[in-house]
């Protein structure tokens, strides 16, 4: 088996699900801060119990810019050492409070790291919105972010059920007016119906997890007709209960019904699962072939 590792691992990869501040590892993260908190569990008490744990843990040892943009770092290292050479992953507005609440410093930090790694991958960051953040700051922050040419996507991300989304139509609106790609999380602890409101509110070009889509023949059927591609996260959804176990992950099913698939890492300082691990683990469990795997790997190069 460890040839097979060792042949996945030197296959270039794409991770088009991916929030940058947390895709390190916890070994680099312990050597920058040794005496952090960090003992990272193997699952958590769903959203709630992730984001707790990312915001006592986690988002504590961040206090200024230049914590921040260590753990971007530590991210695309990361990817690399995985063989990622194609990484979309979004990065959050509310980070500008690290930058002096200047939206011009964080773009310009972005901007660097796109050319400082730009010959070891070709990072394309998204721009990340919190559902929870505030309108105001979406609409000019965001707006800021889209013109400056750097995001190549927008992401908006969040709890999933009961939400209303309309308010973050008009920055989704400006971002395909500027080429963006447009993706929204939903999907992977809300029913198919939400997934279906999205569809007709956002038409994104992408959506990530979407894996109750599975639930709906019809849910699936307008993913199909409105070319919509899941990034799905196979390693998060186990980890946050979403489904228990990768034999029973919706995955499949989503794949023979025709619907465009990625893997993705998602969070791997949380998942403590890279890319290479989610396809030999989709392999070993007779989830899906080798053959079936290049398929969906090569779809995040698309």
């Amino acid at each position: 088996m460890n040839r097979l590792r060792n042949q996945i691992l030197a296959l270039p990869k794409a991770d088009v699900h991916n929030h940058l501040h947390l895709g390190g590892t916890q070994k680099m993260l312990l050597q920058k801060y040794p005496n952090a908190n960090l003992d990272i569990p193997n699952f958590y008490d769903g959203l709630d119990g992730m984001v707790d744990f990312i915001n006592n843990h986690i988002n504590s040892l961040i206090l200024t810019s230049d914590d921040m943009i260590f753990f971007f770092e530590m991210a695309l290292a990361n990817s690399i050492n995985d063989n990622v050479t194609y990484l979309e992953a979004s990065i959050d507005i509310g980070f500008v409070r690290f930058f002096d609440n200047a939206i011009e410093d964080l773009i310009s930090a972005v901007r660097h790291l796109k050319e400082s790694y730009k010959s070891r991958i070709d990072f394309r960051p998204d721009i990340g919105i919190n559902k929870d953040h505030r309108l105001e700051e979406v609409n000019s922050i965001g707006l800021k972010c889209i013109e400056s040419g750097v995001f190549g996507g927008i992401d908006i991300y969040g709890k999933e059920i009961n939400r209303e989304l309309d308010a973050f139509v008009p920055i989704f609106d400006a971002a395909k007016e500027n080429g963006l790609k447009t993706k929204v999380h939903i999907g992977e602890f809300s029913d198919h119906k939400t997934i279906d409101k999205v569809i007709s509110l956002f038409h994104p070009t992408e959506i990530q997890h979407g894996i109750t889509a599975s639930n709906s023949m019809e849910t699936m059927n307008m993913l199909l007709e409105n070319d919509i591609q899941l990034n799905v996260c196979p390693q998060s959804n186990i980890c946050l209960g979403a489904v228990k176990h990768i034999s029973e992950h919706p995955i499949r099913k989503l794949y023979d019904h025709g619907i465009k698939l990625t893997i993705n890492t998602d969070d791997h300082l949380l998942f403590n699962a890279t890319l290479t691990d989610q396809y030999l683990d989709l392999i070993e469990k007779q989830v899906f072939s080798f053959e079936e795997i290049e398929n969906i790997r090569n779809n995040g190069f698309n």
